[in-house]
């Protein structure tokens, strides 16, 4: 299908103007792909692209979910025939064998397909998202093609001597294959919404790994041999020490993607017994929600923490272990605090993301520049609001306690696995029970839950076992819906898609300060929070589950020691 007949027939059925075209075409030269073009601008979905390439080339469109294909079908096609147009077969009928497209300019090579395996073939238009996601479940995906050919590269190095094989590795460093596989394995995982990225040596693998939803899944394993280049390439544009592979290494990417938006990479390398280890956290600040009340809160202690952040002095703490969205809970406190007549004061290890009108500080204890050594600077420039990335010792708690009875606001984070032990917490690094019921205002503690993909969610049975387990009478919620994913590709086969949080908000009411004050046991001050009407986290993941957000298995993995 020629490409100027594509944007015509658009424009006669009303969908784009004529000005929308000469965009469209800017657009295409730059990302090299009309549809995707088309796609970036926004000026027509997907949906409504497929329906007008399938009326006027008369073939069928297939529904968004990702077929399960057998093998033997698998196969009749060559691997790097399907990766290079993106024709993938999915089913097989006697002579006939039928197969998907996202672009129809692959139609070109059905003749192809009938020459190599004496099928005829039959086409059916599908989205992007599908053919991506078929490409990498049955035929190894854009990943393993980079490796692929990179590894290809690297077959010359061997057999020839040592000297000469650390030249060619480090000639390799800079080149294509390698630049793009390095970029491919970024780019992969910000498609994929991962946080992290972990490239892991082993003795006879080299293993990728990308945190998606707080969950580590494998994407792609290569030779061994390609490991001294990857890491080296990775370390270069970290601007880290190459030829230092016996210490830890911290260092930091700015990316700009194919499409124009520019992320952060934070780098961490770690020698092992077999090399080092990388792991890349991805800070992409497009992707970051600071909506308070699209964060998962319920009702009330989303009220409750919105009033202990507009009080002008005292101490907001967030807790929970690493992963569990503390960040981004102190920073969507923060941008509704900042405003131009208030000076806010971050101290952070790292910081993830800059915001304009903060003051955000790098902690960097190499040289001296502790959590409490910046707390102490602060005190010193007129700050109204301080944010503390986390309070570790009785020196940072002292000062940030100090800050709170005298007239400023103090966010910051702990690690504690509910509310109400953030309170034994401060008081056994030292502070005194007075000072804790005197300062502290509110605790959230919060966890993330996976979401059910809407793509292909499905109701399902839940075992009165697992009901029990969570606290629930199976004859009480009998009349429940309960939902699972099947998987497709939309959630890469795993049933979730995104995360939403749930949120154990303990208000330090007169009766709490109280019982702070007279040391009264934890299990106790707990108890008197619940009666309060304190939600805890295994409460609040029901919730979300009773409205379909996640799963029973979620709620127990996540809320596991409650």
């Amino acid at each position: 299908m020629n490409e100027g007949i594509l944007l015509n027939l658009l424009v006669r059925s009303g969908k784009i103007s004529a000005t929308d075209t000469r965009k469209i075409l800017e657009h295409a030269k730059k990302v090299g792909s009309l549809k995707k073009a088309i796609l970036d601008l926004g000026v027509v979905s997907e949906e409504e692209l497929i329906d007008i390439i399938s009326k006027y080339l008369k073939i069928q469109k297939f529904d968004s979910k990702v077929p399960r294909i057998d093998q033997k079908t698998v196969e009749i096609l060559p691997s790097d025939f399907v990766k290079k147009y993106r024709i993938v077969p999915f089913a097989k009928m006697g002579k006939i064998l039928r197969v998907l497209i996202d672009d129809p300019r692959n139609l070109s090579h059905l003749e192809d397909i009938k020459f190599l395996t004496g099928l005829n073939p039959e086409a059916y238009i599908t989205k992007t998202a599908v053919i991506d996601a078929l490409i990498e479940r049955y035929y190894g995906g854009e990943l393993e093609m980079m490796a692929s050919s990179l590894e290809n590269e690297l077959i010359q190095v061997v057999g020839t001597e040592e000297k000469e094989k650390e030249k060619t590795i480090g000639d390799l460093i800079e080149e294509a294959p390698l630049v793009k596989f390095v970029n491919g394995i970024i780019i992969n995982a910000v498609k994929k919404h991962a946080s992290d990225i972990h490239i892991e040596p082993y003795e006879k693998k080299l293993r990728i790994r990308y945190r998606i939803d707080g969950v580590l899944q494998e994407i792609s394993t290569l030779p061994v041999k390609v490991k001294d280049a990857i890491v080296s390439r990775i370390k270069i544009m970290s601007h880290l020490d190459i030829a230092e592979k016996r210490l830890p290494q911290d260092g930091h990417i700015k990316m700009r993607l194919p499409n124009g938006r520019t992320i952060d990479l934070r780098v961490s390398t770690l020698p092992t017994l077999f090399g080092e280890k990388v792991v890349m956290r991805v800070l992409d600040k497009s992707a970051l929600t600071l909506d308070l009340s699209k964060l998962g809160f319920e009702p009330r202690p989303l009220e409750e923490f919105m009033k202990a952040i507009r009080r002008p002095y005292g101490m907001v703490l967030v807790t929970g272990p690493t992963g569990s969205g503390k960040t981004t809970t102190l920073y969507s406190a923060l941008s509704i605090l900042n405003r131009p007549e208030v000076n806010i004061m971050t101290a952070e290890d790292p910081v993830e993301y800059d915001f304009p009108g903060i003051n955000q500080v790098n902690i960097r204890e190499d040289i001296g520049l502790t959590f409490a050594t910046a707390l102490r600077a602060f005190l010193r420039q007129d700050p109204d609001i301080i944010m503390v990335g986390e309070i570790r010792d009785h020196e940072t708690a002292s000062i940030a306690i100090k800050a709170a009875l005298t007239g400023h606001l103090v966010l910051s984070t702990l690690h504690t696995n509910d509310a109400p032990s953030a309170i034994t917490r401060l008081i056994d690094m030292g502070i005194e029970p007075y000072l804790v019921a005197s300062s502290l205002n509110l605790v959230v503690a919060q966890r993330l839950l996976r979401k059910i993909c809407s793509s292909c969610k499905v109701p399902t049975e839940v075992h009165p076992e697992a009901l029990r387990e969570i606290g629930l009478d199976p004859e009480k919620v009998k009349d429940w819906t309960f939902y699972r994913g099947k998987g497709c590709g939309e959630c890469n086969g795993t049933g979730y898609r995104g995360r939403v949080g749930i949120y154990e908000v303990l208000t330090i009411t007169p009766e709490i300060r109280e019982m702070i004050l007279n040391k009264e046991p934890l299990s106790e001050i707990k108890e008197k929070a619940i009666e309060q009407g304190m939600i805890t986290l295994r409460e609040a993941a029901i919730l979300k589950m009773k409205r379909g957000l996640t799963t029973i298995d979620e709620v127990i993995r996540v809320t596991a020691e409650e």
